[in-house]
């Protein structure tokens, strides 16, 4: 049986922490600690926030993580912080109470990663979040009361299908008034069309470019909408014909919280590293203060060594972000950057390269500001850290007489590698996707464009995709893209999906 959780003592320490933090040059908050019940953690891990909507598909994730825990005791996340304004962070009642010390050091990274990044606060300025999905929870159960769960349901289904499809620039909003885009598309051909103040200029203004200007404004003036819009479940929310209110503020509750968490999940391998990283410090500054005993020294060693082991099939992003960290700290603390050690050719001179330069500490305050994972992977996964860390593709192989599993190396190119994650930390498996016509053919029908030509869709999740937008459009989608090298169009009208060739032009 665990020990009782020692709050008087838990409190002491959260305390210290809050100090050393500060001492370091942390960014902190009050940060509001609930120590929970296993299964409430279930919840949290499930349901994304402490209070959400209710649908299907997060009772399937929970029942999921519950069978697993209920049956191994294990499953659970170490620590769940979610970025509130004040934050909100779970501890476990029966973790042991070196596990929730390490937990309460990697909250207060966490913390100052989320008030310090400005991808994260990005995620901080859609919508206060927390208390937008407690009022949302109550509404979306008005609405099953009035219009039925199953409806509902089929809303959250379909909003589902595409909340993710953003535009790849966090930063960039688009605008989805089609009046307020036209006028500015409009405004911009125009002032390119006027004359110049310079001779020249004047006597190309004649009949053939007044005509072309004409027909840019006339396909501007009529285009629908007026500029590819990446936001789809945005737009379809603001001018489906079909879409009640009610159903409509069932959208906006989803693209709401997509858009605050896409954030972090194009920072998730530098905010896990940031928070081992420091966890691994304020650990080892509470051992020399005496704070904590011999015995949970054990218990943390044992912990962090689960956390950060190697998994060769796997991307370990607490075991990666802390090396990365530290692997940014040592490269600028010896001066290992600029155009002089870029230079040098000297492979045993670069090797022993050390200006003592202590710019480590800095660096790595600065990364945590400003990068995204992509941005970190193209300028630190070098040769040298991926060798490192062995970051290839490893292939198992299970010997079928004994059922061993041994790994062997498929890919080691450091540029290979490096391509291949920066893609993946790019997209986050969400190809781009943009409404090019909502009113194709002059019917409302709805023609979406898959800009990625290297990728084909599978045809499954594809024709399910459109079935879902067809639920919420109301009349027939079309969307452009890949199949065998090929450009073809994938519709579906409400009856079955049809693929044909793209027309030619």
């Amino acid at each position: 049986m665990p020990k009782p959780l020692d709050i008087e003592r838990l409190k002491k320490i959260e305390k210290r922490i809050h100090e050393i933090a500060q001492e370091w040059g942390f960014l902190t908050t009050d940060i509001q600690f609930e120590i929970v019940g296993a299964q409430k953690m279930l919840e949290g891990m499930a349901y994304m926030f402490p209070v959400n909507f209710s649908h299907w598909s997060f009772g399937r994730d929970y029942e999921m993580h519950r069978t697993v825990y209920d049956h191994t005791g294990s499953g659970i996340p170490y620590e769940t912080v979610w970025n509130f304004t004040p934050p909100v962070a779970l501890l476990v009642e029966t973790n042991p109470f070196a596990l929730n010390t390490i937990i309460i050091g990697h909250v207060y990274a966490h913390v100052d990663f989320f008030l310090a990044s400005k991808f994260l606060q990005l995620g901080r300025f859609f919508s206060d979040i927390a208390d937008e999905t407690y009022y949302a929870a109550e509404r979306f159960r008005e609405y099953e009361v009035q219009y039925g769960k199953d409806e509902v349901e089929k809303t959250i289904d379909a909003g589902m299908a595409i909340w993710w499809q953003q535009h790849p620039d966090l930063f960039f909003e688009e605008e989805l008034d089609e009046d307020i885009a036209r006028d500015r598309l409009l405004t911009t051909e125009r002032e390119k069309a006027r004359p110049g103040k310079d001779v020249a200029s004047q006597f190309k203004q004649g009949g053939l470019e007044d005509e072309v200007l004409r027909r840019k404004l006339r396909f501007l003036a009529e285009r629908v909408p007026p500029e590819p819009i990446y936001d789809l479940l945005g737009y379809i929310a603001r001018y489906s014909p079909l879409l009640k209110s009610w159903q409509k503020d069932i959208l906006s509750v989803m693209r709401n919280q997509a858009r605050s968490l896409a954030p972090q999940r194009k920072t998730k391998l530098l905010n896990e590293g940031w928070a081992t990283y420091w966890h691994v410090r304020f650990m080892r500054r509470l051992f020399e203060e005496g704070l904590l005993t011999a015995e949970e020294h054990g218990i943390y060693n044992d912990f962090h060594a689960g956390v950060t082991r190697e998994n060769k099939v796997g991307f370990n992003w607490y075991r990666i972000g802390l090396a990365l960290f530290e692997y940014i700290e040592e490269k600028y603390n010896k001066g290992r950057f600029g155009r002089e050690y870029e230079a040098c050719e000297d492979p045993v001179k670069k090797a022993y390269w050390d200006t003592h330069a202590m710019k480590g500490r800095e660096k790595i305050f600065h990364v945590r500001s400003f990068y995204s994972d992509r941005m970190a992977i193209e300028e630190f996964f070098t040769d040298e850290f991926i060798h490192q860390m062995q970051l290839y593709i490893w292939e198992a192989y299970v010997d079928e007489k004994s059922g061993e599993t041994t790994y062997y190396i498929a890919e080691k190119d450091p540029a290979v590698i490096r391509r291949m994650l920066t893609r993946s930390h790019t997209l986050y498996g969400i190809e781009p996707i943009v409404i090019q016509n909502a009113n194709h053919n002059r019917s409302g029908h709805l023609y979406l464009n898959h800009l990625n030509t290297d990728v084909e869709l599978d045809p499954k999740r594809r024709d399910g995709t459109l079935f879902h937008i067809f639920t919420l459009w109301g009349k027939p989608v079309s969307l452009e893209t890949n199949i065998d090298d090929k450009r073809v169009v994938c519709s579906f009208d409400g009856k079955k999906p049809e693929v044909k060739p793209k027309p030619k032009i």
